[in-house]
């Protein structure tokens, strides 16, 4: 019986010993993939499109708070050159701080935890491969380019939904008060 459990004791260590070894080599596997999934994510240029779209959010943010606290100051009845400009850069800062709830950094990483679940390391080398290559150089330059202007375009498409949204919404409060 004591043979049995010391020969128990060694079977115990020796699986654990394996186990140790194979999560040691499958956290060796998921750091190469990593690193491999960040060169794409900097090849791509990922943290400056961020950077760039949280900025013009910022931006447009801004430019939405004050219209829209213009509009509901009309709508409330308060006569133009009766705006409290305190409240109006409150309601400002509001919405800029809305807009940039997560850093560009969170926004990658975020990213990067999901990208490639379903790639190979070979289509993770042909991936990097291309976004390092001319056209994948120009492919990110075409991407980065087209984000500005992509960006521009939603921001002044979306300030013009929210102002009919919130003439709408206006125009419902008064029914509703009226009746």
């Amino acid at each position: 019986m004591y043979l049995s459990i010391c020969q128990s004791e060694k079977m115990k260590k020796a699986v654990l010993a394996i186990a140790l070894v194979l999560s040691t080599y499958a956290h060796a596997e998921d750091t190469v993939r990593q690193a491999k999934i960040s060169q794409i994510v900097e090849a791509q240029g990922l943290r400056q499109m961020f950077e760039q779209q949280l900025n013009q959010s910022q931006a447009a943010a801004a430019d939405l708070g004050k219209n829209l606290y213009r509009k509901m100051l009309l709508e409330s009845g308060i006569p133009e050159g009766q705006e409290n400009p305190k409240l109006e850069n409150v309601f400002t800062q509001y919405l800029q701080r809305c807009a940039a709830m997560f850093s560009a950094q969170e926004l990658v990483e975020t990213w990067s935890s999901f990208y490639g679940k379903d790639l190979s390391e070979a289509d993770l080398d042909n991936i990097l491969a291309y976004y390092t290559s001319p056209a994948g150089k120009k492919d990110v330059s075409a991407s980065k380019s087209a984000m500005v202007r992509f960006s521009q375009t939603i921001s002044r498409e979306s300030q013009a939904r929210m102002n009919e949204s919130i003439e709408q919404f206006m125009s419902d409060l008064r029914s509703a008060l009226a009746n």
